[in-house]
């Protein structure tokens, strides 16, 4: 090997480690608000904003999952504070952003992650309170939230909101109409949100999972309060949507959570009004 071929390695791998800092780093010095941190796919992107140097400030309505992610995370390391409140009632919401912005002076990002899908059946067995129910989870959190930061963000002139939709949106999934109906509308708030800040500084763009190992089901309280009949249809319906992914296997709650930090991140600065979906194929433009 050559005195040549020593440098160009010793370059390589000077501007490995550099761009290793450089990810480690992207976020440092940021304030990011996650709502439904307190598990799966929140917590994930909780650690990865954390991990990458922003301080986050955890939204969610569990104070007992708010208080383990908080617990997590301050063990190593990070900065990083709960604040519990009904995601639903915007005047609750309202007042999480204001003391938000008291506590740590500004939002820098905010990922909307709360709103997972309340049941699973055909469409025709559910009934209105129900459907109201699921739009009241899987939509309404992720408008206030926007609606609330949103001034903040124009009057700083800076920000980027990632919202979490729902592959099942282009895909049609079995036994989740309503939810779909309800993340269906995260993604047009998304492309609506970012058209009308376009020229403000601010972007708004869409992580869209898919099939993904968000939470332990089989251990969670909700999963538990399920008879064994839906719990055996539950199992059923993971087993056929498993058998869309090409990959074939569901997604870790990391995988999502690295798109969620690439998009609030400055790497992403021409990026806005995009649904990003990380799927394993199971759709495809």
């Amino acid at each position: 090997m050559t005195g040549t071929d020593n440098a160009v390695q010793l370059v390589d791998a000077e501007a490995a480690e550099a761009l290793d800092v450089r990810a480690r780093n992207r976020l440092r010095g940021k304030i990011a608000v996650v709502t439904g941190a307190g598990q799966g796919i929140g917590r994930a992107v909780a650690r990865r904003l954390a991990a990458e140097g922003a301080g986050v400030v955890i939204w969610d309505r569990s104070e007992a999952g708010c208080a383990r992610t908080v617990e997590e995370l301050t063990t190593h390391g990070a900065r990083v504070r709960g604040l519990t409140g009904d995601l639903t009632d915007y005047a609750g919401v309202a007042e999480l952003a204001a003391q938000t912005v008291r506590l740590e002076g500004r939002i820098d990002i905010l990922a909307n992650i709360v709103g997972g899908a309340t049941s699973f059946k055909p469409f025709v067995e559910w009934e209105p309170e129900e459907m109201l129910t699921e739009m009241n989870r899987s939509l309404l959190p992720t408008l206030f939230c926007c609606r609330a930061v949103l001034p903040h963000m124009i009057e700083r002139g800076a920000g980027r909101i990632v919202n979490i939709g729902a592959e099942s949106v282009r895909n049609g999934l079995w036994d989740r109409a309503p939810y779909n109906v309800g993340k269906g509308g995260v993604h047009a708030l998304t492309t609506s949100i970012a058209r009308e800040v376009a020229e403000t500084g601010i972007t708004c763009n869409c992580v869209a999972p898919g099939g993904t190992n968000s939470q332990p089901d089989r251990i969670s309280p909700r999963y538990a309060s399920m008879s064994e009949q839906d719990q055996a249809s539950r199992e059923v319906l993971r087993e056929r949507v498993l058998t869309t992914i090409p990959m074939g296997r569901r997604a870790e709650p990391e995988e999502q959570a690295a798109a969620v930090a690439f998009l609030a991140s400055d790497d992403a600065s021409f990026i806005t009004g995009q649904v990003l979906s990380v799927n394993g194929g199971s759709s495809m433009i």
